[in-house]
């Protein structure tokens, strides 16, 4: 664990011991190199952090993201604290006159964990691989080439200002040749970050260790083990018995009980992060944009935030959470919770009010609402049930596995699924294509608009960031009005820690945790 428990002199230390004595719980022991009564001794510390997601891959195309946010492997370029884009592996880029070919100019003096050093061939191998999987295989990427000693040349078919922000995304991370077996399978990932891998137990823990031939400053913590703890309750009682460092992903309401701990600290902040309705607007009764602003209306946002969320969303109006990223479009006017208004819409698209529901042509207005367990969805849920209930829809709740939903609302009609995802999981609004654009959605609405398509066809094209923001403003006009996607509140994540770590800072996009900034105070 961490040194807070390996400097024995330390009054946090003594305080944390008998926290953990007293309530009968076993917590890690130090870890100690050498006699622990020799005071020259060399002391180690291991973090553990905790997280709900499984790491059943080794692959950075398939489980990336988790060793880029180990900071273990690394990309060109990366995401900054304001949700740009800054300089990672490439420490510059630049683009031709016609905007088809783009030259990163790599940094000097990098070396992978095993020691060769960051060759311009080295990388042109590894994101050819990136670019010809699947989820990077849309982008118009015609060719990766090396020019020169430092410089890595990718032509594209069309212009595409969003390039550098998709070489933040993680499968695009560079790995040395020696991660590869015979048969081009990622045997071990082999990076340039601040941490290296270790070791890795499938579908339990990946173990990391300091990098010290670093760039940059050798981090604070020797051994870093990532573990798999799906359940939040877990969690937060191995965080209590000191069994972890850090504990993600909790919800709003393990701040009073970590606030109650004086070892403890939960930390929240603002991502780019929504929960969202997506309408099948391809069929009835969504079909109508009349009953999709109606459900809207009915919708109760504030009281979402203040009965489930523990006052931690805020209320969402567009995609982006403005106080995060100046993509955001701060004129959107938002759908007021107006029960009569959400009548009134209802009448006017031919459902009558019976009663106890209503009917349009001897149809009951009965809806599914699909949702998974995660990012308090089902809770949430079950207040938009009970909402839209009190003007006349009948809601069937399903809490089913998440990718059950995707395979289903990509393959048959459906109503209404509540959903939560990253916005800004690349630092670009390109990533509203992702929900929007009728034909490159990921998004399962079935939402075709020729103006939003055009519009975000031509973002991409155009290099000047205030042309994109208009075009982009537009866009989540125009969603706001037609409303295939219903946003109601954004995400703040809440992380538990160990109250003596300094110096975490948390990243918005979430990309990386950078653990190598930590510190410890030993006087809290």
């Amino acid at each position: 664990m961490t040194n807070l428990r390996n400097y024995r002199n330390s009054r946090r230390s003594v305080l944390k011991a008998m926290t953990a004595g007293l309530a009968g719980l076993a917590g890690c022991s130090s870890v100690l190199q050498g006699d622990e009564s020799d005071s020259t001794s060399e002391q180690k510390t291991t973090f553990h952090i905790g997280t709900p997601w499984n790491p059943d891959s080794l692959d950075p195309l398939v489980k990336g993201w988790m060793f880029r946010k180990l900071n273990i492997i690394e990309p060109l370029v990366i995401a900054d604290y304001d949700a740009s884009v800054k300089p990672g592996l490439a420490s510059e880029w630049t683009t031709s006159d016609n905007k088809l070919t783009w030259e990163f100019t790599l940094q000097e003096d990098v070396s992978f964990h095993d020691g060769t050093p960051l060759t311009v061939d080295a990388v042109v191998s590894s994101l050819r691989r990136s670019f010809e999987a699947d989820s990077l295989a849309n982008l118009p990427v015609e060719s990766i080439s090396a020019k020169g000693e430092r410089v890595v040349e990718i032509e594209t078919s069309t212009p595409f200002a969003p390039l550098p922000a998709h070489l933040t995304r993680a499968p695009t991370s560079i790995v040395a040749e020696d991660s590869y077996d015979n048969d081009g399978d990622i045997k071990k990932p082999i990076g340039t970050g601040p941490f290296q891998f270790d070791s890795w137990t499938q579908g339990e823990r990946i173990t990391a260790v300091s990098n010290s031939s670093y760039r940059g400053q050798t981090p604070a913590i020797d051994t870093l083990v990532y573990e798999s703890v799906p359940d939040e309750q877990t969690r937060v009682l191995k965080l209590e018995n000191t069994e972890l460092d850090m504990a993600r992903a909790l919800s709003g309401s393990t701040i009073s009980t970590l606030e109650d701990r004086e070892y403890l600290e939960p930390v929240d902040y603002a991502v780019p992060r929504s929960r969202y309705l997506v309408y099948d607007t391809t069929s009835s009764p969504f079909d109508d944009v009349k009953v999709r602003r109606a459900v809207m209306h009915a919708i109760d946002q504030e009281e979402i935030v203040g009965s489930v969320l523990n006052d931690l969303g805020p209320a969402a109006i567009g995609p982006f959470p403005p106080e995060v990223t100046d993509w955001a479009n701060t004129d959107l006017e938002p759908y007021p919770y107006e029960p009569q208004t959400a009548e009134q819409l209802l009448a006017e698209a031919g459902w009558k009010a019976t009663g106890n529901g209503r009917e349009r042509d001897g149809e009951t207005l009965e809806i599914g609402l699909w949702t998974y367990d995660a990012r308090t969805l089902p809770l949430v849920s079950e207040v938009v049930q009970g909402q839209l209930s009190q003007v006349g829809f009948s809601v069937n709740l399903q809490v089913m596995d998440y990718s059950t939903i995707d395979e289903r609302a990509n393959s048959e009609e459906f109503d209404l699924v509540m959903w939560s995802n990253s916005l800004l999981w690349y630092s670009d609004p390109d990533r509203l294509a992702d929900f929007v654009h009728s034909k490159d959605a990921t998004m399962f609405s079935g939402y075709a608009n020729d103006r939003v398509d055009t519009l975000l066809e031509e973002a991409r094209r155009i290099p000047d960031a205030n042309e994109r923001k208009r075009r982009y403003d537009e866009v989540q006009s125009i969603v706001q009005r037609d409303v295939p996607i219903g946003w109601l509140t954004y995400v703040t994540n809440v992380v538990g820690m160990n109250a003596g770590i300094d110096g975490y800072e948390p990243l918005p996009t979430e990309t990386c945790y950078h653990l190598e900034n930590i510190e410890y105070d030993m006087e809290k």
